[in-house]
């Protein structure tokens, strides 16, 4: 028998996404016994896995709750949590949950990240070869079990256990063969149909068309049928049909489509045995000389601790199932790890200029001072930066200087110091993930506490100069899924996508259009957002000798949904709010106030369904 014990999960098979489970563990004591106060914990894989539900513990006596009304099987709130325990001892057992696993409890291969149910032993110790079972998703009471994760892992992915023998709170984790688990996918459920966000009357361009699950993951199997494609515009030229083939893996591309006709165009795509109907982004048919690009440059690998996936999965599904025009693996702490020449490799790997581009980076920082994401604009692999191993960000930034890079802070509410800047490097800022939105006080996006100074609007207040973009940190090793609430316990957003205004899809390109901050943020929809301060585009600076000039704002969005309002925001208070009735709206608001040197402007763009965009700001130099 072994010292600490063992532990073993059943039943062992395949589990469904999103599905429902009841799932048994077995904890056999091992040789050195459990003390009274002794503890066995058990974590979920990751947070989208149904909470664990325990018997109110107010009236918990005995390993039953007993509330003077009842024999401990129905009480005043629900649960899905059972235990038993095979001892001839006087213990018994008392459960509970926590959000997460406390300090002292190990961590690794993100263990800590997610719910955890707790067995503690009272009222004596157990002896070597009892037994604790707890039954998760225990239908007992009249529960269907509890739902399985909806993202589909790689096999990295298992339960976590964890033992204090002593009652010392010194824990142990268990060997986790017997708790692996997986998680397979849905069959093909939905397309994802993705066009150029901006087209050119007459010119061809491409449509892609991937094939999901339920969920967004990719599906249990190849889909191999007829998918039907059409337009409400006649003059747009689509074949009324693509067939999916078992080589394609899920992905089928139109080339050649176009228009003659401006405006904005929308495509639709549906199986043709039946089943869920999918719209495109919307098409915007214009003469506009950039074109639109969507990426995120904030995701992560199996290298990144709690997340999944290596980096070619990560950029494979990026590209062929999300649909992405770029991306960039951030691994926390990428650059120290044994990864960092791989995740280089694979960066370079899966460029394609004019297909898809993809950036070097990393992610570097702690809870003091914040999290920023590098970006670099060429992929030169190189060795590990030993430089920068429990380097201060002082250190950091001078390294980076003198180096093609860009360095973004992230998640501004949680950790950022803004006293820590540097805007030679830092001329963009992550104001949205699946965290939620940095952007505002009591910002509608945001459901967590704000860390006093952070935010968005206080670095503004401040002076700093920085274009928005929004991106992903779902750690679900899926960029650009944009579904919420997967794998840890202190997210529920969508992922989040940064829209960028280019000539072309290379690096070079895309890297300065970054630079330049034209670019915007959305919460992971493609809308068209437009932005202008007296012909000075989004991320750009006005130039003013008479601050009695009247500054010319115009706003155009273009919506996937119908647009519920739009609202011009001036150095960090409400200018004015358009509200709208369409999916594509466009107005000028005139601002003849006397203009201050070091003013900004905004505009933040809301859906009828709360999907979001931000545009970058444009600053005025000059006035009083």
């Amino acid at each position: 028998m072994d010292e600490y014990g063992r532990i073993t999960m059943s039943p062992r098979d395949d589990i469904v996404a999103g599905s429902t489970v009841t799932l048994t563990f077995e904890y056999t004591v091992g040789e050195a016994g459990m003390a009274e106060g002794g503890s066995l914990r058990i974590a979920m894989p990751n947070d989208a896995w149904g909470w664990p539900i325990v018997p109110l513990h107010r009236f918990f006596q005995k390993g039953r709750e007993r509330g003077g009304y009842d024999d401990g099987y129905v009480g005043y709130g629900r649960k899905n949590v059972r235990v038993e325990l095979e001892s001839d001892t006087e213990a018994w057992i008392d459960l509970d949950a926590e959000e997460r696993c406390p300090t002292g409890v190990p961590n690794a291969e993100g263990g800590g990240w997610s719910h955890h149910i707790v067995a503690y032993v009272r009222d004596a110790d157990l002896q070597p070869g009892d037994v604790i079972r707890v039954i998760y998703g225990d239908t007992t009471w009249g529960e269907d079990g509890v739902e399985a994760q909806r993202v589909c892992p790689t096999p990295k992915d298992r339960f976590h256990a964890y033992v204090d023998v002593t009652g010392t709170r010194e824990f142990l984790e268990l060997p986790g063969d017997e708790l692996t688990v997986t998680v397979v996918p849905t069959p093909p459920a939905q397309i994802n149909i993705v066009a150029p966000s901006v087209v050119r009357p007459g010119q061809p361009f491409e449509v892609k068309l991937a094939v999901m699950d339920e969920f967004r993951n990719r599906p249990d199997r190849s889909f191999v049928g007829e998918v039907r494609v059409g337009s409400e515009n006649p003059r747009m030229a689509v074949p009324g049909s693509v067939n999916f083939t078992e080589a394609g893996a899920n992905l089928a591309v139109i080339e050649g489509a176009w228009s003659y006709e401006r405006g904005v165009h929308r495509l639709a795509a549906e199986f043709a045995e039946g089943g869920r109907r999918s719209l495109s982004n919307p098409i915007w048919c214009t003469e506009r000389d950039l074109n639109i690009y969507w990426g995120d440059l904030h995701c992560q690998s199996m290298w990144h601790s709690d997340s999944i996936g290596t980096p070619d999965e990560g950029y494979e599904y990026g590209r062929d199932v999300a649909l992405l025009d770029f991306m960039g693996i951030t691994d926390s702490g990428g650059h120290l790890k044994e990864g960092w020449i791989d995740t280089q490799e694979a960066t370079n790997r899966h460029y394609e200029p004019g297909r898809f581009v993809t950036f070097k980076g990393f992610e570097f920082g702690g809870t003091g001072s914040g999290h920023r994401n590098v970006i670099y604009r060429e992929c030169e692999v190189e060795p590990i930066i030993e430089e920068l191993r429990g380097a201060r960000y002082e250190t950091l930034f001078e390294y980076l200087r003198g180096r093609d890079v860009i360095s973004i802070p992230h998640h501004t509410k949680s950790w950022t110091d803004w006293d820590v800047f540097d805007q030679e490097l830092e001329c963009l800022v992550e104001v949205y993930s699946c965290w939620g939105s940095g952007v505002e006080h009591n910002d509608p996006l945001w459901d967590k506490s704000e860390k006093p100074g952070s935010g968005v609007f206080n670095a503004l207040a401040r002076g700093y100069r920085f274009g928005f973009i929004g991106c992903g940190d779902s750690h679900a090793g899926m960029p650009g899924r944009s579904y919420p609430q997967d794998r840890q316990w202190c997210v529920h957003r969508k992922s989040g996508f940064t829209g960028v205004y280019a000539p072309e899809l290379t690096r070079e390109a895309i890297f300065d259009a970054l630079k330049a901050r034209r670019v915007f943020a959305t919460t992971g929809v493609r809308m068209v957002l437009e932005f202008s301060v007296n012909d000075v585009p989004m991320g750009g600076e006005l130039d003013l000798a008479d601050p009695t000039t009247p500054r010319i704002i115009r706003v155009h969005a273009i919506g996937e949904n119908e647009i519920a309002y739009l609202k011009i925001v001036k150095n960090n208070e409400t200018l004015f709010v358009r509200e709208c009735s369409g999916d594509d709206e466009y107005f000028e608001y005139h601002d003849s106030t006397e203009a201050q040197n070091g003013d900004w402007y905004y505009v933040r763009a809301v859906q009828v369904d709360e999907e979001t965009a931000w545009s970058s700001p444009v600053w005025v130099n000059g006035g009083e």
